[in-house]
């Protein structure tokens, strides 16, 4: 059994895919034996793999395409859970519609992280000035998340990712905009490792995304058991909460795993666009399909789906 450490930047449903390959049992028979490191968030949670501290991390694009632009690391993109915009636009209390969000005060952690990436992303498709039309408030990262970006003295707007937006709405924020229906390339929740682990280890990057895809099929077909592995990891036990949290991911789930070119293509073109990066990084620099590609020739997904005897 490869004992492997695996970076975790936080225990939102976008972890899903990774929990649910632990929960299901598929590291194990992969012959992995998982140990679950947490870190407050994916900024501090891709250091930690860049430094030798995990060998994988579940993950963003725009997190990934900055660490390796700004403090030229080798991190790669080897497995895609979704790959489209997953995002919610939740406002406080009388913010109903998105005309009304104009010009208000959009929260964020960081300047420059994924959240404003997806609000560039967001005011582009819509016609919005990001200069004009937004004041970016960033709201750090001690305490609470949801504590911070839903502060009404100094938040109007947030993006949020499941589960939040239905906690957000239990604490009467409303649900104004479902970023899905831009239905935007964007290389969202991703399997990720260095490239100089996956030179040394290509065995166990297999193994890995091979327990990963089964983990995201398996989230996706058993519903019972995708809202239990949101349940544990998360800590919500709202039942509506959870269910809607289910509901609202596994829709995006499945395909082929490939992480796309395009995904990080929208990624890098928003970062470049917010001055984060100093230029846009080729594609093939961030990720790595050959993994899924080797699945692929073996097999592996016919199986996976029924298809093969």
């Amino acid at each position: 059994m490869e004992k492997i450490r695996i970076a975790c930047g936080n225990r939102g449903v976008g972890t899903s895919p990774l929990f649910a390959a632990v929960e299901g049992g598929y590291m194990k028979e992969n012959g992995l034996d998982p140990e679950l490191k947490f870190y407050a968030g994916h900024p501090r949670a891709l250091p930690a793999l860049v430094a030798g501290e995990a060998e994988f991390t579940n993950t963003v694009s725009p997190d990934v395409i900055t660490i390796n632009l700004r403090d030229g690391a080798d991190v790669v993109i080897v497995a895609s859970g979704v790959s489209r915009t997953a995002t919610y636009v939740t406002a406080r209390a009388r913010l109903t519609t998105r005309a009304e969000l104009r010009g208000k005060r959009w929260g964020v952690l960081a300047r420059g992280d994924a959240d404003h990436c997806a609000i560039a992303l967001a005011f582009e498709r819509w016609g919005w000035d990001l200069d004009k039309d937004a004041e970016l408030v960033p709201v750090g990262t001690d305490g609470p998340r949801l504590d911070r970006l839903l502060d009404p003295a100094k938040v109007d707007v947030v993006i949020m990712h499941s589960p939040e937006p239905f906690q957000a709405a239990k604490r009467g924020w409303n649900l104004v905009e479902d970023l899905r229906r831009l239905d935007v390339a964007f290389q969202n929740s991703c399997a990720a490792t260095t490239r100089r682990y996956a030179k040394a280890r290509p065995d166990v990057v297999l193994r890995y995304v091979r327990a990963y895809a089964q983990g995201v099929y398996r989230f996706r077909a058993d519903g019972k058991f995708g809202v239990e592995v949101i349940r544990k990891y998360s800590g919500e036990t709202d039942r509506e909460v959870l269910e809607a949290s289910y509901l609202y991911f596994s829709e995006l789930m499945g395909g082929t795993m490939y992480p796309t070119p395009e995904g990080v293509r929208t990624a890098a073109q928003m970062l470049h666009r917010l001055g984060v990066i100093p230029r846009l990084p080729a594609p093939e620099d961030v990720i790595d399909q050959e993994p899924v590609a080797r699945l692929h020739r073996e097999g592996f997904f016919r199986r996976l789906t029924g298809l093969a005897g």
